[in-house]
């Protein structure tokens, strides 16, 4: 009988943890990350010959959880944190474009063409031009504020993105000192689990982060990187930034050898003809061959002296590139943002830059600050020297082997002021030797042009020019007036190379590639490069406006009567025929941040002047890709349908993002609720448990009872 007691009392104890748990699970029913506990009852172990038994034991209290669902859910938790900040980020920048019938860009932009409606109705009136003038100023203005807004909202992402990685490290930190407790234990204990767990969770909304429980060890990995490790290896996340400069290269872009001048592969240089380099369609250098001055963005006049040996140089065909880099390094406007150099420079051990001055490269320009603060645009405007020549009008190209006429003749080429000078061409003569005969007479220059053309000049007074007369030929060869040739070249875009804001994170400077998470979102959208980055594609559509608004009311040619033209100053700068290239003057720059408006210029405008810019309220082909108005880009749209589309794809990128963002909510809400039935405390479940060990240990009392009133029935016999 006393071994019953024994049981019974072991019966007891056992109900009384049991209920103890109980207790302790509708006490932190409301606790966050609280895993719901279940006591262990395991029977004692037989050590007599009784065959009934020693009683049970209570083992311990073990968690109830899933390690599998519990992963998921914070994949998923990760998932959508990302869509979640993206949203934010679009959403805040669609309240910057809101508009009201009265109110916003668009209606600065109806007011500024109604300007220019107005003042074209009267030309003289005093009170529409100053309109104008005002209208134009609130169009910049407005459009700046559009631009700021948007950079305070990337400026509060990174702030944002700081603050972040402070709370990932201490996460990061407080899981470490955890596992530092643990270590403590030879049980794990499952208040300090519980915290372990919270603790992943919050991380995870963070970053993706993998943990490794096996074989009693653990190990958190964030971003594909260890971080934490045991309970003594704590690596902190770094936020690192780097910024790489813009450089442009006017170059070629061959598959083998060195890169060629891009200028020298697109136009025949020659004497009197004319280099420009122009600046964010604001300031401009110029060189011209057979020159040593370089004319200023100021419009002065200054020397040459690329080599430093305090001698003006003389521009010539082999030395421009050096000139031109020259000329830019030397003005302030210009150099105060850019570098020129003479092709790809060296960096000596002391980590000086050696510039190739020894022959011409390509013009190369660097910016002075990294990154995107230091973007520009520059283009370079070759305009040929009006000198008279004649070239052949043959279709075909000719080789300098070719025969001029088997039949043979005489070709007289008349100079002013010495006359006619006739060469003979026999069955036999070739181009090359027509060209050496030429050539042989002080008055005369002759060569074979690129494209397979006899090119014939008066080399003693270029200006006079020449005539050819080839009739006496049996086969004439045709000659007409050398066209002049002008037009822009762009940088290269394969070997150059945007300036980049990059901002990633580290461990040990090693680059972790987040897959998602509140700061994969963060970093995407401040680095510039990144295909997802939202910011930075709204500034850019939003400068693609201000580049194509400063071209189209700078420059136009008015081509024929019936009113068509040719718009802006990139197209104006190729025309090459007779027509009056006309300068407005009245935006400049090549990005919203730099685009001005121009007052003085609107009082200069004629007539004619504002015809054209009448017509820029209803061009529905303007173009918005920097390069010539010359209808080669099919995506070309008008002013107000331009911005339009920019309010549209913001709110669609808003209303994509948050279809995203409610459908992995769902995912996360499903296995978050499947995990949660298992894990949370039930009261229902509880409330049973605790009658079921109330009536065991209700039981067990009674045997006690019983047992004694069996032993006080022996002890009274």
């Amino acid at each position: 009988m006393l071994k019953s007691l024994n049981v019974a009392q072991s019966g007891l104890n056992a109900s009384k943890i049991a209920i103890e748990n109980v207790s302790n699970n509708l006490a932190n029913e409301n606790t966050p990350g609280y895993k719901k506990r279940v006591v262990q009852l395991s029977e004692l172990e037989l050590i007599d010959s009784r065959f009934t038994g020693r009683g049970v034991r209570a083992d311990e209290a073990y968690r109830i959880t899933s390690q599998y669902m519990y992963d998921n859910m914070m994949n998923e938790n990760t998932k959508s944190n990302y869509y979640d900040t993206i949203s934010k980020i679009t959403g805040n920048i669609e309240v910057m474009f809101e508009e009201t019938d009265e109110s916003g860009f668009s209606s600065d932009l109806d007011r500024y063409f109604q300007a220019i409606e107005n003042l074209r109705t009267n030309p003289n009136s005093e009170i529409y031009r100053t309109t104008y003038k005002t209208q134009g100023k609130v169009l910049v203005e407005s459009l700046q504020n559009l631009y700021k807004n948007i950079e305070k909202e990337e400026a509060l992402t990174k702030l944002s993105l700081e603050e972040n990685v402070i709370k990932v490290n201490n996460l990061i930190n407080e899981i470490g000192a955890v596992n530092q407790q643990l270590g403590q234990h030879i049980d794990a204990s499952n208040d300090l689990l519980d915290k372990r767990d919270q603790l992943e969770r919050e991380l995870s909304q963070y970053v993706d982060i993998e943990v490794d429980r096996s074989n009693n060890e653990y190990m958190l990995k964030v971003g594909g990187e260890i971080a934490v490790r045991y309970n003594t290896n704590i690596r902190e996340i770094n936020l690192v930034e780097e910024f790489s400069p813009q450089i442009d290269r006017f170059s070629t872009n061959p598959p083998t050898g060195k890169p060629k001048d891009l200028i020298a592969e697109n136009y025949d240089i020659g004497i009197g003809d004319k280099i420009s380099y122009k600046f964010n369609n604001e300031f401009d250098v110029s060189v011209s061959i057979g020159s040593n001055k370089y004319i200023g963005s100021d419009g002065e006049e200054y020397e040459i002296d690329f080599d430093g040996d305090g001698t003006p140089d003389t521009v010539d065909e082999t030395n421009y590139v050096r000139a031109l880099s020259f000329a830019i390094n030397s003005d302030k406007n210009i150099s105060a943002h850019v570098k020129a150099y003479n092709g790809d420079y060296s960096v000596d051990d002391d980590g000086n830059i050696i510039d190739n001055m020894g022959k011409d490269e390509f013009l190369r320009l660097d910016a002075k600050v990294d990154g995107e603060d230091g973007k520009f645009q520059g283009r370079i405007v070759v305009e040929e020297a009006v000198i008279p020549t004649v070239q052949s009008s043959n279709t075909t190209a000719v080789a300098l082997t070719d025969l001029v006429d088997p039949a043979g003749g005489t070709i007289n080429i008349n100079v002013p002021g010495t006359g006619n000078i006739p060469f003979t061409v026999t069955a036999t003569t070739t181009y090359e030797d027509l060209i050496n005969n030429i050539n042989a007479d002080p008055n005369l220059s002759a060569e074979l042009t690129g494209d397979g053309k006899l090119l014939i000049a008066n080399s003693a007074n270029p200006s006079d020019g020449v005539t050819v007369d080839d009739t006496g030929l049996t086969t004439p060869i045709g000659f007409e007036d050398t066209p002049k040739k002008s037009g822009s070249l762009f940088r290269d875009e394969y070997s150059s190379k945007d300036g980049e804001d990059k901002v990633y994170l580290s461990v040990y400077d090693k680059e972790i590639t987040l897959k998602s998470g509140i700061l994969k979102a963060q970093t995407e959208n401040l680095t510039t490069a990144s295909p997802n980055n939202k910011i930075i594609d709204y500034k850019e559509k939003l400068d693609n406006f201000a580049r194509s608004l400063s071209d189209i009311f700078d420059k136009f040619v008015k081509t024929t009567s019936d009113g068509d033209y040719l718009y802006g100053h990139v197209a104006s700068d190729n025309y090459t025929g007779d027509r009056e290239i006309k300068n407005l003057n009245l935006f400049s720059g090549m990005d919203v941040m730099s685009l001005k408006f121009n007052e003085d210029a609107v009082n200069d405008l004629d007539q004619v002047d504002l015809d054209y810019m009448a017509t820029m309220q209803w061009k529905k082909d303007i173009e918005f890709d920097g390069f010539a108005q010359d209808g080669s880009n099919l995506n070309n749209t008008s002013l107000s349908e331009f911005f339009q589309e920019i309010r549209v794809n913001i709110s669609s990128d808003k209303e994509n993002n948050d279809f995203l963002l409610e459908t992995q909510e769902t995912v996360f809400q499903s296995i978050q609720f499947k995990f949660e039935q298992l894990t949370k405390v039930d009261p229902d479940e509880e409330m049973i448990n605790l009658m079921k060990f109330q009536a065991s240990y209700t039981a067990n009392a009674k045997i006690i009872t019983a047992v004694d009133e069996m032993i006080q029935t022996l002890l009274g016999m």
